[in-house]
């Protein structure tokens, strides 16, 4: 980054450099995605995510629903499609993955009428089919965690909403038998709920959401609801609920439901970007302030430590009064969070490629472009690779383009090196081989 300005000041009583920086980001930020064979970029994923929520307007959902209060999606359009979310047979589906699932069941029940069945390793579908009985048979709903992966379908949805709003992204699935009942509660993120089997009861508190931080803090007792709406769903409508908001729920059938929860980019995850990025530049964030830590808590006295977080503060305010230091702050969290994405499958065979070979964007990948004078940062789901700035030309092209052959990939560079980073991009799950 180019510096313009270097100029110091004394701020609790330590010397902090400020420097004027320009083009903090001058690689040009992009993040494409996919479903089925065909690149998804983000208008794509918003295609996804509006199917999802029809025939709620996605443009709706954004400006008046998202975070301020729930909302219930029953009308027919969508209904079979998010039905079909776990499959044809969603129980089977459930089954099937005994040997992941087993050991990490959860479970809830306002009124159990017996302990928690142990949990364990299991040899088969049959002693999985068992197991979750048993958790029935006390009153209790079974919740199967980290569900993302069951269905191409659902898998697509989670990617779409990752690509949509740049954070991480769950999938959980909750398996009732009728009488079942959940006790009031509220959950740390926002939720999408799809019903995939049977009905449920929910009541959902009209109050609105305090939005609560993910941490607890001293708990207030067991949770109650004043007032409430009675919502009724069934196979294929959809609740949204914003994070924070109480509610319990009555399985009036046998039922499964699938829950989406993420939480959107906060003010709060903006102002951290911020002190991220600037931690990165100025030395002092970096420093230790906490030596005696303990002792300081202990008594109450913090020693000079509140005059060194007032001149962070008026660095941070310094930096942010900058032409691009926020947007540089934004993009490096946008490519820290892909990059932290659940990992890609690869499907490769490096020794096959060529370079007729032809290349196609995996259907589940997320892209994130950025970079400085010297390197980019190419961050998806599960890792980076950094390239050197004379590779921008590939890989913009490979970034963008749907399908092609190695051949194809532009840019000053030899035969060999097409051939390396299609290889290397093919081993990170970014790109398959067309026609696998």
């Amino acid at each position: 980054c180019a510096l313009e300005e270097e100029k110091s000041r004394k701020v609790g009583g330590r010397p902090l450099i400020y420097r004027e920086e320009v083009n903090l980001t001058p690689f040009a930020s992009s993040h494409t995605r996919g479903k089925g064979n065909a690149q998804v970029n983000l208008d794509q994923a918003e295609k996804i995510v509006t199917q999802l929520l029809a025939p709620l307007p996605l443009g709706r959902f954004l400006d008046e629903i998202l975070g301020k209060t729930f909302f219930f999606v029953g009308d027919a359009a969508g209904r079979d499609w998010r039905a079909a979310l776990l499959g044809g047979d969603p129980e089977d589906a459930i089954l099937a993955d005994y040997a992941r699932l087993a050991p990490h069941l959860g479970s809830h029940a306002a009124a159990p009428t017996g302990p928690i069945p142990t949990l364990e390793a299991l040899g088969d579908a049959t002693a999985f089919k068992a197991k979750i009985d048993a958790f029935h048979a006390r009153g209790y709903t079974v919740r199967l965690p980290a569900m993302r992966a069951i269905n191409p379908a659902l898998e697509t949805v989670v990617r779409a909403l990752e690509a949509m709003f740049l954070v991480p992204v769950g999938a959980e699935v909750f398996w009732s038998r009728g009488g079942a009942r959940a006790p009031a509660h509220h959950d740390d993120f926002d939720l999408i709920v799809a019903q995939i089997k049977g009905t449920k009861r929910w009541y959902i508190s009209t109050d609105r959401s305090e939005l609560p931080n993910v941490w607890r803090g001293i708990p207030e007792g067991e949770e109650t609801i004043e007032r409430f709406a009675v919502v009724d769903i069934a196979p294929g409508n959809l609740l949204y609920l914003p994070r924070g908001t109480k509610h319990c729920v009555d399985a009036t059938s046998d039922a499964i439901h699938v829950s989406i929860g993420f939480t959107p980019v906060t003010l709060r995850e903006a102002l951290i970007a911020c002190i991220d990025r600037l931690s990165d530049i100025e030395r002092p964030l970096r420093e230790s302030i906490g030596e005696r830590m303990a002792r300081q808590s202990e008594s109450g006295k913090f020693g000079n430590v509140p005059a060194h977080v007032r001149g962070g503060v008026a660095a941070l305010a310094h930096y942010c009064g900058m032409d691009g230091f926020v947007a540089d702050a934004l993009q490096q969290r946008a490519s820290q969070t892909v990059g932290k994405l659940d990992k890609l499958r690869p499907a490769m065979a490096p020794a096959r490629l060529t370079l007729a070979s032809r290349l196609r964007q995996n259907p589940l990948c997320i892209h994130h472009l950025s970079g400085n004078q010297t390197k980019i940062d190419f961050a998806y789901p599960g890792g980076h690779h950094y390239l050197h700035r004379g590779a921008e030309e590939a890989i913009s092209f490979v970034a963008r383009t749907q399908s092609f052959r190695a051949r194809d990939i532009p840019g000053a560079v030899g035969d060999e090196v097409r051939l390396a980073l299609a290889e290397r991009l093919l081993a990170s799950g970014i790109l398959e081989l067309e026609g696998e």
